[in-house]
């Protein structure tokens, strides 16, 4: 899901992207979550976010999506299938 989501914002003809940030689960930091600029995604390939840095990080960890400080998704709780 979170992959749509951001290839909707990519794409979109009245969606910014560069007004949005993507929070996702990333181990060490605190909280153990890190909130980006989606800027900072290159581009949307397989099952992973790959940045412009050459770090690739999975769909499945991202909790959220905001832009402009409004909510777009937020992962919900598992039922037994994937959130992704």
């Amino acid at each position: 899901m979170a992959k749509r989501i951001l290839d909707m914002l990519h794409w979109h003809p009245e969606m910014d992207i560069e007004k949005c940030q993507v929070t996702y689960l990333h181990r060490g930091t605190e909280n153990n979550l890190k909130t980006i600029p989606a800027t900072d995604i290159e581009g949307l390939k397989g099952g992973f976010m790959i940045m412009f840095d050459g770090s690739m990080v999975p769909y499945h960890r991202v909790i959220k999506i905001e832009c402009e400080n409004r909510l777009i998704w937020k992962k919900g709780p598992k039922k037994g299938g994937s959130d992704d």
